[in-house]
């Protein structure tokens, strides 16, 4: 089960004092370490930090589980983090550093509700609207219900946005050349 995994991943990485060669480090990756592009959505800031993706993380489960199987989620993971990191390499070159999984996070949710609009029209559309709302109300600075209200961690809101814009297109281009959406089974209940 891919959240499993990734929640034990994203633990481990917490539990060694692997931040300082794991994090996202602008100029780090200029100088060829290439690997923090990756590594830099499994660590976090503070335990706070960690706690809100892991719930995070479980939630989306929750939400995409009918729709996004496990090989699935893995991919569509590590291609939105990817997506977060380079996108803020190449757009953002005031951000020097990068931790968690949100961004990822999502992206898979994203993919996984792209992925339910065949079965579930309406539920994945609101979803889709609704988290697109609280991405424009965070760009402009209207909402902050994240764990910067309990922690000093301080959200980085365009990696959330790439991580949502490359969830959306890994599940169009997915669907495109796969000629269906989803794990392929059909949905609980059907």
């Amino acid at each position: 089960m891919a959240p499993a995994l990734i929640s034990a991943l994203l633990v481990l990485c917490w539990l060694l004092p692997l931040e300082p060669w794991f994090r996202y480090e602008r100029e780090a990756i200029g100088q060829g370490q290439l690997w923090r592009l990756l590594s830099g959505n499994l660590v976090h800031i503070d335990g706070w930090h960690l706690l809100f993706n892991l719930v995070g993380l479980w939630l989306v489960h929750w939400w995409v589980a009918d729709s996004l199987s496990g090989g699935r989620w893995l991919v569509t993971s590590v291609l939105c983090g990817l997506g977060v990191t380079a996108g803020l390499y190449l757009w953002h070159p005031d951000i020097a550093w990068y931790m968690g999984f949100s961004g990822a996070l999502y992206g898979v949710f994203a993919t996984g509700s792209v992925f339910m609009l065949p079965h579930h029209r309406y539920l994945a559309m609101a979803g889709l609207v609704l988290v697109a709302m609280k991405l424009i109300a965070d760009e402009v600075g209207l909402l902050d219900l994240g764990v910067s209200s309990i922690s000093d961690v301080t959200v980085i809101h365009q990696a959330h946005n790439y991580g949502f814009a490359v969830g959306a297109l890994v599940a169009l281009v997915w669907s495109r050349f796969s000629g269906r959406s989803g794990s392929g089974s059909p949905p609980a209940g059907s």
